[in-house]
């Protein structure tokens, strides 16, 4: 997937693959709109987004720490014995939480956070509601005809790739489950959303190789490969391209014509490209894209009325899993969360201290739409 962070999460929060489809629909500020995925490979329209996280961050004093093994002491519990040498449980568990705690850290919380709200809502989400997101990702792979004795092992793939493995998905499955819930009521889809995502997914395409790289070096000798040694450009962007995950197929990626989301300048740099030739190289969240055109898709001919029931229902599901995550970081905020473990709470404190800011801004927004315009009163004419 391409990472736009200008879009959104790395993986959107749903996927709007309606009809067969192989693109993943995301609104953003309220308006519905596409992120592209790499062509000819399996999606998953009901894959829940990984949950909004903050990084891995060491201690402030890194050095006071290790992850080095440790031999037990007198009465402690050993992990494993090496040759008669017996290590520590207690130093493999510190090492884990200063190596890998806050993002599981951050998972826990959310979930129970969204638990606890379910609950005061008078709200059950248990096991059959996990099972039905569980049951409908697996059948977004049965619409792509994967054999069914595939799909767990194509499900662990895609879940590879955006970094996580089954037990995460299933932590996922029971977030979206409770955001789910909470969110019934409170979002609404408009015609304007419904159109601009009919535009997005049914209207004229590019199908491009998109090639990223870290820097103006790296773009220069893309250049060179393709431009000057005539290498075939999926070629350089499987053995080139920074983002391994576009890499992994060629580079390959559709970019709907009219997507207002995308970022202007790659949008329009994506619209001048001509066979044959290798646009600029794309400033974009600390890369650089090149972008080498593969053929242009036209508009499918399919009207809006024949599916605006599915797209609706769609972005009502995109919404609703948008909406959970601003309730998430408003229960973030109204939380009182005491954390025993030293390293972890060191962990944490970044994160907290940004969410705290990010809760001022939003509250200093909200009272600019509040105030009303002072209006003065006419003075009578003396």
């Amino acid at each position: 997937m391409m990472k736009y962070k200008a879009l959104g999460n790395r993986i959107c929060a749903a996927g709007l693959a309606v009809a067969g489809l192989t693109g993943l629909a995301m609104v953003q500020s309220a308006q519905a709109a596409a992120a592209v995925v790499p062509a000819q490979s399996p999606v998953l329209p009901g894959l829940p987004a990984p949950a909004t996280l903050p990084a891995a961050t060491a201690p402030a004093n890194v050095y006071q720490y290790s992850i080095m093994p440790r031999y037990v002491a007198a009465g402690e519990p050993a992990i494993a014995e090496v040759n008669g040498q017996r290590l520590s449980e207690k130093k493999f568990i510190h090492s884990l939480i200063l190596l890998n705690g806050m993002p599981l850290f951050a998972k826990w919380l959310q979930l129970t956070l969204l638990k606890q709200a379910c609950k005061q809502a008078g709200l059950h989400v248990g096991p059959a509601q996990i099972r039905a997101q569980e049951k409908d990702v697996m059948a977004s792979l049965a619409k792509q005809h994967i054999p069914r004795t595939e799909r767990m092992a194509v499900l662990e793939r895609l879940l590879a790739r955006r970094g996580e493995n089954i037990l995460e998905f299933q932590m996922d499955l029971s977030r979206t489950a409770c955001i789910l819930a909470l969110a019934k009521g409170h979002v609404r889809v408009t015609r304007k959303q419904i159109k601009l995502a009919y535009q997005t997914n049914y209207g004229p395409k590019l199908l491009v190789r998109d090639i990223v790289v870290r820097n103006l070096d790296g773009a220069a000798m893309v250049r060179h490969l393709i431009m000057d040694k005539h290498e075939d450009p999926a070629r350089v962007a499987k053995a080139d391209s920074a983002d391994k995950q576009t890499a992994a197929n060629g580079g390959l990626e559709f970019i709907p014509v009219h997507d207002t989301a995308l970022p202007p300048l790659f949008l329009q740099t994506a619209l001048d490209l001509k066979k044959g030739h290798l646009s600029p190289a794309i400033p974009l969240n600390g890369a650089y894209h090149l972008l080498w055109l593969v053929k242009k898709v036209p508009a499918r001919k399919t009207p809006l009325a024949k599916v605006r029931a599915q797209i609706k229902k769609k972005l009502l599901h995109i919404l609703e899993l948008q909406w959970g995550q601003r309730e998430i970081n408003r229960l973030l905020a109204a939380a009182r969360i005491k954390i025993d473990n030293p390293i972890l709470a060191r962990q944490y404190q970044p994160f907290s201290e940004a969410l705290s800011e990010q809760q001022k801004l939003l509250q200093a927004e909200k009272n600019l739409t509040n105030v009303k315009p002072a209006t003065t009163k006419p003075q009578p004419n003396k």
